[in-house]
């Protein structure tokens, strides 16, 4: 009788599992950007987050790397523990942008005044941006920093990343190049995590105060901060580079999966030229692209002032980044 009790149990547990909201089961975060009860459940069950073929699977020095072939064909870059894909690419149309995040990073080409000489990727990822950088705007130095020497191999050869004479790749620390580094760039872009969180040392105020001053005087930072469920980090982070950029502007892309940030070294957002730029970009080069969408998720200066007012700025000699919930 007990056997029949946990197997009659167990069916009404699936039977929850399939009948969950759709948009719960597949997004994994709940209205507030904390990964939802019906997710975990089903990870728990299902296949994560669908069922796909393992094109590659290997530890690396810093990660656990898998490769994965979704249903519609898509290559996803996956670090393990899984929390979601670093880049997803689709090599049926290999230029276009398929993460929320990736779309919405592309918001820098209305914070920007003339073509960039020079541009630096603190984490490499996929190399999505990259490859979008590299089609815009095909005279600009590209510099990547990665501390893991397997990911530009992986990039390459699944997701069509390609390496040229204007592309340089140092393999390291992010913190450790931007301290030694003596260049300036119209753009910084930085994207880079580990399996759980950013590393610490590329959080705090120390570090934002070395890509300030790495920066022309009209250059521009702009960050990807993933919603892991932890919104006492996402609050001091965003306070801590607010301290180095007054004029910092943050989007919040759909479901609050992810919070991009622009910091511009010199001059505040003009939100009625950005608009009239957004439409003239979207007539040309990028239809795809719905700029006017993305711009109107901006956080107002009163919601980031709410949402920052009890965070700690994060210095090199306290910055608890692992243990903020």
């Amino acid at each position: 009788m007990k056997k029949y009790i946990g197997i009659a149990i167990f069916i009404a547990t699936l039977s929850l599992v399939s009948t969950c909201p759709a948009q719960e089961r597949t997004s994994g975060t709940n209205s507030r950007g904390k990964p939802g009860f019906w997710a975990s459940i089903n990870n728990f069950f299902l296949p994560h987050p669908e069922q796909r073929e393992i094109l590659l699977e290997k530890q690396t020095l810093y990660f656990m790397v898998t490769v994965e072939k979704g249903e519609n064909g898509w290559h996803h870059l996956v670090f393990n523990p899984n929390r979601g894909s670093q880049g997803i690419w689709n090599p049926q149309s290999p230029d276009e942008l398929i993460s929320n995040y990736c779309k919405y990073t592309t918001l820098f080409l209305q914070c920007i005044d003339q073509y960039p000489r020079r541009v630096l990727f603190v984490g490499l990822g996929a190399g999505i941006i990259p490859r979008f950088i590299r089609k815009h705007f095909p005279a600009t130095t590209i510099d990547i920093i990665e501390i893991d020497g397997e990911i530009p191999g992986i990039a390459e050869q699944y997701f069509a990343f390609k390496k040229d004479d204007k592309t340089n790749i140092t393999i390291g620390d992010g913190r450790d190049f931007i301290n030694r580094n003596k260049l300036q760039y119209d753009i910084i872009f930085i994207d880079a995590y580990n399996a759980e969180n950013i590393p610490f040392q590329l959080t705090t105020e120390e570090f934002y105060r070395k890509i300030r001053a790495a920066l022309t005087p009209g250059g521009l930072m702009t960050a990807n901060i993933a919603n892991l469920g932890k919104p006492r980090f996402i609050a001091s982070e965003l306070k801590t580079i607010q301290s180095i950029f007054p004029n910092l502007a943050v989007f919040v892309c759909p479901e609050q999966t992810n919070y991009i940030l622009f910091a511009p070294v010199n001059r505040k957002f003009d939100s009625t030229a950005t608009m009239s730029k957004c439409a003239d970009l979207e007539n040309t080069s990028n239809p795809e692209l719905d700029f006017k969408a993305m711009f109107n998720t901006r956080l107002k200066e009163e919601e980031l002032k709410a949402m920052t007012s009890e965070a700690i700025i994060l210095k090199d000699d306290f910055a608890p980044v692992e243990t903020m919930k």
